[in-house]
C-alpha cells in the first residue's frame, strides 16, 4: 500500500503564489483601464497634430487662389493621414449672407440649405410681397439652363463677362428632340442658331458658364437689356455684355446722374457722354433730369457687344426695321418702376418716341398722373397713349399699375376696345402682377394684337408660351382655359381667339409661371436662364419665423450621387440667391433684402482616440475639429476683409471633388483648380449677417466674434447693438445663434461678396 504525506507549507507556497499573480494581474487591468484611455488620447492627440498642420496649409492656399488666383491658377499639396481617413462630405452645412436695404431692418435665414423645398425667413420690419430665388450656379459641374420659347426665330448667345472668367473656352450644347449638337466658344465669341422651328419642338442650350441669350424674331424688335450684374435696388447696372446679330442695332442708355460709356464689338469701339433731359413732372424726392445717350452700332457679323457706363444706367437695345424711331416698328418693352419691378406707382418711361399702354391689375379703378394731367384707368383694364420724348414725364399711378413702351405710335381711336394693345408686332415676358418680376402666379394685361392695320385691327397671330418657375405649374384663365406644365416636359402654348377683347387674367392654382407674349413675326427678348427669378407669392408680415415653399424640386432624400446630378442639371439649385420684396412708402415691390445661400463640400479627416470618428476638416476657408470629446472647436475662421471703415468684403470658396477623386488612409496628391471666380454684390447695405448650417455653425459664429469681448460698451450692455459704440466688426448677440450681424455702429455698410469656384483632385501618392 502506497503512503502519500501532503507537504503542507509547499501547498501554502502554490496558493499563495496563485495569489500573488492573480493580484498583480488585477493590478494590470487596472492600470490598463486607467492608462490605455490615455494611451488613446495621446495616439488622438498624435493624429490632431499630424493633421491640423495640413488642413491649415489646405485652408491657405484656398484663400489664396480664391482672392488672388485666376481661373487655371493651382496649388498643389501632399496629405499623409497617420491611420485614419480622408474623405469628401458633399452635403453637411454651408454659408449665407444676407443684407438690408431699408434701414433698422433685418434679414435672417434658417434651413434654405437642407435640399428639401423649405425655408424660414424672418424680416419683421415691413410686410413681404414676393419672394425670388435664382441658382447662383456656384461650381463649373452646375451647369446654366436656358429653355427657348416655342417659337419661329434666331437665337444668339456669348458669356457674360465676370469678374474673373472660365478659362479657355466654354462649352455649349444645343439641345432639340433628344439631340445635343456641343461645341466650343471662346469667352468673346457669338453662338448662333438660326431659322429655329417651332414645329421642330422645344430648344434648350446648356453652358458650363452663364450666358446672355436673345431670340431675334423677324425684321426687328427691341428689348430691355439686362445688366452683367444689376443692382438690387434698382436693376440698374454699368456694364452689359450682348451678343448682336449681323445688323443695325442701336443703343438707348438712361442715367439719374451724368455718365461716360465706352463700348467695343469685335471689329469697332466707341465712346460717349450723356446729355440731360428736363423732367416736366417728378415725383418728391426724384430729380427733374434724366441723363440719355443714343447711338448705333451695325456689324456685318455676329459680334459680342461690351458697353460700360461710369454710372448705374438702364439700357435699351432696338435692331433692324426699329433702329429708327419713328413710330412705324415692331418691338414693345415692359418697363420697370423705380425699385426695378414691374408692378409699381413710380416709373419713367424711356426718352424714346413711341406710344405707352398703362395696364390696371387691379379691380378697382385708378389713374396715372402724367405731365400733371390724371388719366383713368378702370379696374382690369388698359389706356394707351403718345409718349413724346420732348414731352418728358414721370407716371405716378394712383395704386399699382404696369407700364409697356411701344415703339409704333398708333394711338386709341374711335375703336378703343379693339386698338388698345396693337403694334406691328413683339415678343416680350409678361412681367407678373402680383409679384411685379419676371414670373409669379396672377396676371391681368391688356394682350397684343398684330393684325389688320392700325385703323382697323384685329387679334392676328398673337401666342402665350406658359413654362413653369419650379417643377410644375397649374393655370387657369378666365377663358375657363386650364392646364399643367412641369419641368420636364414641353412649355404650353396658347394661341389667343381671334375674337378676344379686353384683359387677359392668367391665375396659377399651383406653382409659378413664367410667361412669354407673341404677336406678329417681329420682335426680341432675352431669354432668362431656367433657374433665375423663380418667384412665390408671400403676402405676409409677421414678427417671428415665416415658412416657405421654394420652388425647387426637394432632393433630402436622395443618394449623394443624384443630388450631384440634381446640382448638375438644375433640378435643385447649387447656391442660391434670395430677394425680398414689399411696400416701401407707396413702392409696392422695393427690394427689402438680399441673401446668398452657398453649399460648401467639406474635406474631412476622421480618427479616433478613447472615443471614436473625432474629425479635422476643412471647408470654405476655415479648419475645426471636434478633438478632445466631440467639443467643436474652429482653429480658423471663415476669411473676410474688414474696413477701413464700415466695408466688409467675403470671397466664399467652394470646393468641389472631381468624380474620380480617392480618399482613405494612404498618402494622396491634391491639386487645388480655381476655374471661375464672380462677384456677386457690391451694395450699400443697412445691415450684413452671416449664418452657417452643420455642426460647427455656433462655434463658427463665436470665433468670428471673439474681439468683441474686449469691447467696454458690450461688457456693460451684452447682447444689446444700439449700445455698442466702441467696436466694429462680427458680433454674435446671442451664444447659441450660429449667425452673426457685422457691427458698423449703425451706418451703412459697403458690402463685396464673391464666390469662388475650386476643384479638388486627389489621386494616391505611395503608401502613407
Amino acid at each position: 500500500m502506497m503512503r502519500r504525506d501532503h507537504d503542507e507549507d509547499a501547498v501554502s507556497a502554490a496558493i499563495a503564489t496563485v495569489l500573488l499573480f492573480a493580484g498583480v494581474i488585477s493590478i494590470i487591468s487596472g492600470m490598463m483601464v486607467t492608462v490605455i484611455p490615455v494611451i488613446d488620447e495621446l495616439h488622438g492627440a498624435v493624429e490632431r497634430e499630424n493633421m491640423v498642420g495640413q488642413m491649415e496649409d489646405l485652408a491657405s492656399e484656398t484663400e489664396r487662389l480664391s482672392e488672388s488666383g485666376t481661373p487655371g491658377d493651382t496649388a498643389q499639396l501632399t496629405i499623409r493621414p497617420h491611420t485614419g481617413m480622408l474623405g469628401w462630405q458633399l452635403l453637411e452645412g454651408g454659408t449665407w449672407y444676407s443684407a438690408t436695404h431699408q434701414p433698422d431692418s433685418t434679414f435672417r435665414l434658417e434651413g434654405v440649405l437642407d435640399l428639401d423645398d423649405e425655408m424660414r425667413l424672418k424680416h419683421a420690419e415691413h410686410r413681404i410681397e414676393s419672394l425670388c430665388t435664382t441658382n447662383l450656379h456656384a461650381s463649373v459641374e452646375s451647369l446654366n439652363h436656358y429653355r427657348l420659347p416655342i417659337l419661329d426665330g434666331n437665337v444668339s448667345a456669348t458669356p457674360i463677362n465676370t469678374l474673373t472668367t472660365l478659362l479657355g473656352s466654354n462649352q455649349l450644347g444645343f439641345e432639340q428632340n433628344n439631340s445635343v449638337d456641343e461645341e466650343l466658344m471662346s469667352p468673346n465669341d457669338v453662338w448662333v442658331m438660326t431659322d429655329l422651328s417651332a414645329s421642330d419642338g422645344e430648344a434648350w442650350i446648356h453652358s458650363e458658364m452663364p450666358l446672355r441669350v436673345v431670340m431675334w424674331r423677324g425684321e426687328g424688335g427691341a428689348f430691355l437689356a439686362t445688366p452683367d450684374q444689376p443692382m438690387p435696388g434698382s436693376a440698374e447696372g454699368r456694364s452689359w455684355t450682348i451678343p448682336l446679330v449681323a445688323n443695325s442695332h442701336s443703343v438707348h442708355l438712361e442715367s439719374d446722374s451724368p455718365f461716360t460709356l465706352e463700348w467695343e464689338t469685335g471689329t469697332t469701339r466707341g465712346s460717349g457722354s450723356s446729355s440731360s433731359t428736363s423732367v416736366i413732372q417728378a415725383p418728391s424726392g426724384e430729380s427733374d433730369t434724366v441723363h440719355t445717350w443714343q447711338g448705333e452700332i451695325t456689324v456685318s457679323q455676329a459680334q459680342q457687344l461690351v458697353l460700360r457706363t461710369s454710372a448705374s444706367a438702364r439700357m435699351v437695345l432696338h435692331w433692324g426695321d426699329s433702329v429708327d424711331l419713328d413710330g412705324e416698328g415692331p418691338g414693345a418693352i415692359s418697363w420697370p418702376d423705380r425699385s426695378g419691378s414691374w408692378t409699381g406707382v413710380h416709373f419713367r418711361p424711356p426718352a424714346m418716341d413711341g406710344s405707352l399702354l398703362i395696364h390696371n391689375p387691379n379691380s378697382a379703378p385708378t389713374t396715372a398722373k402724367i405731365g400733371n394731367l390724371y388719366h383713368a384707368i378702370s379696374g382690369y383694364s388698359s389706356i394707351r397713349i403718345p409718349w413724346d420724348a420732348d414731352d418728358f414725364s414721370w407716371i405716378e399711378g394712383g395704386s399699382p399699375i404696369q407700364v409697356e413702351w411701344i415703339l409704333d405710335t398708333q394711338t386709341v381711336g374711335s375703336t378703343a376696345t379693339h386698338t388698345t394693345g396693337w403694334r406691328p408686332g413683339s415678343l416680350s415676358i409678361s412681367p407678373a402682377a402680383d409679384t411685379g418680376r419676371i414670373s409669379g402666379t396672377d396676371w391681368k394685361f391688356e394682350p397684343p394684337k398684330s393684325g389688320g392695320v392700325p385703323e382697323s385691327p384685329t387679334v392676328g397671330v398673337t401666342s402665350l408660351i406658359f413654362q413653369p418657375a419650379g417643377p410644375t405649374a397649374s393655370w387657369t384663365t378666365y377663358l375657363n382655359q386650364v392646364g399643367t406644365t412641369n419641368h420636364s416636359s414641353p412649355a404650353t402654348t396658347l394661341s389667343l381667339n381671334s375674337g378676344h377683347t379686353g384683359a387677359l387674367s392668367i391665375e396659377t392654382i399651383e406653382g409659378s409661371l413664367r410667361v412669354y407674349v407673341t404677336t406678329g413675326e417681329n420682335g426680341s427678348t432675352e431669354i432668362p436662364e431656367d433657374g433665375a427669378e423663380r418667384c412665390v407669392a408671400v403676402g405676409i408680415r409677421a414678427s417671428g419665423w415665416i415658412e416657405i415653399d421654394m420652388p425647387w424640386t426637394p432632393v433630402d432624400h436622395w443618394k449623394t450621387s443624384d443630388i450631384r446630378n440634381a446640382w448638375r442639371d438644375g433640378t435643385h439649385f447649387f447656391g442660391l440667391q434670395l430677394s425680398i420684396r414689399g411696400a416701401v412708402g407707396d413702392d409696392p415691390h422695393a427690394t427689402l433684402g438680399s441673401a446668398w445661400a452657398l453649399h460648401l463640400p467639406r474635406l474631412t479627416y476622421t480618427f479616433d482616440s478613447s472615443v471614436t470618428n473625432l474629425q479635422i476638416l476643412t471647408q470654405g476657408g476655415f479648419v475645426g475639429t471636434n478633438h478632445p470629446e466631440y467639443q467643436a472647436d474652429v482653429l480658423i475662421p471663415p476669411p473676410s476683409r474688414e474696413g477701413p471703415g464700415p466695408r466688409l468684403a467675403a470671397t466664399v470658396p467652394v470646393s468641389i471633388p472631381t468624380m474620380d477623386s480617392v480618399s482613405g488612409s494612404a498618402q494622396i496628391e491634391l491639386t487645388l483648380t480655381l476655374d471661375v471666380r464672380e462677384q456677386i454684390a457690391t451694395i450699400d447695405a443697412h445691415q450684413v449677417r452671416r449664418g452657417w448650417d452643420g455642426p460647427y455653425a455656433v462655434a463658427i459664429a463665436a470665433a468670428s466674434s471673439e474681439e468683441v469681448e474686449y469691447s467696454s460698451d458690450w461688457l456693460a450692455f451684452p447682447g444689446q447693438l444700439e449700445m455698442l459704440d466702441d467696436y466694429v466688426g462680427w458680433v454674435q448677440t446671442s451664444p447659441t445663434m450660429p449667425e452673426v450681424v457685422y457691427h458698423a455702429g449703425g451706418e451703412p455698410v459697403l458690402f463685396n461678396l464673391q464666390v469662388a469656384c475650386l476643384t479638388s483632385q486627389t489621386n494616391n501618392g505611395g503608401a502613407a
